[in-house]
């Protein structure tokens, strides 16, 4: 009988302990988050990879108070919020540096083209996952500096907007996102005037205040504007008129002098 006694004492005291040890790992995280949260404050903003925007701006925009715990600031909305508010901002890497830094990363894009849309012009960049995101609204006349995009119109447009464009569009944001895209890869913007979509089957490429480049809409743009460099290449300088990028021959252009 005894030992029946001394068995059911060590059963008790084994339960209890079981109880104990996972109370007491609850207890230590919750005396860690309290640490966290106590002692870690943010004193300062560090901005990288900024050019077009101050770091006194980016602080701003990003929500952040000095004295926010820093570790419980959500990183995704701080990233969401720099996008929306400071356009020419397209990626935000947010990171912390204890005790007390909060680290931005953020990449920055550029204008490249502009879009007639609400009785207005609009600036977009290039392609690219963030590509056709509208920048800003400016008059006409700061248009013209950049690629001007004739026969398309953003619906509904809006700073940090993507572009939309209007239904029956002889090209979709996507493939303009590629042709736009293509053209930065190969620094052609300096030179381009601006690209006419009102062709019902092909897109004209206004290039150099020389050449007239003829582009079916469902071309592979890539491969085209490579081609359209090596053509212009072996022209003279003085040379002009309209480069038929159209034949059957996908590796073929066609350059046909101006009269004159």
């Amino acid at each position: 009988m005894p030992r029946k006694r001394t068995v059911r004492r060590r059963r008790r005291r084994g339960g209890l302990g079981r109880l104990l040890r996972p109370l007491s790992v609850v207890l230590a995280a919750v005396a860690v988050v309290a640490a966290l949260t106590l002692f870690f404050k943010v004193d300062k903003i560090e901005v990288l990879g900024n050019s077009r925007y101050q770091e006194s701006e980016i602080a701003a925009a990003s929500g952040v108070l000095r004295g926010d715990n820093l570790v419980l600031l959500d990183k995704y909305a701080i990233s969401q919020r720099l996008c929306k508010e400071l356009p020419y901002i397209t990626e935000v890497r947010v990171n912390r540096k204890f005790p007390d830094t909060l680290l931005v990363e953020v990449t920055e894009t550029k204008a490249v083209a502009s879009i007639q849309g609400a009785g207005g012009y609009w600036l977009i960049n290039s392609g690219g996952e963030s590509g056709g995101k509208l920048l800003e609204m400016v008059e006409a006349e700061a248009a013209k500096d950049y690629l001007q995009l004739i026969g398309l119109e953003a619906v509904e447009p809006a700073i940090g907007k993507r572009l939309e464009l209007t239904e029956g569009s002889p090209v979709s944001r996507e493939r303009l996102a590629a042709l736009l895209g293509a053209m930065e890869d190969r620094e052609m913007f300096a030179r381009a005037d601006n690209l006419d979509f009102t062709g019902p089957e092909e897109l004209i490429l206004n290039y150099d205040g020389r050449f007239r480049v003829e582009i079916f809409y469902d071309a592979d743009f890539d491969f085209k504007l490579h081609c359209l460099l090596e053509v212009v290449a072996r022209l003279e300088p003085n040379e002009r008129g309209t480069i038929r990028m159209t034949l059957q021959d996908d590796n073929k252009a066609h350059f046909i002098p101006s009269a004159g």
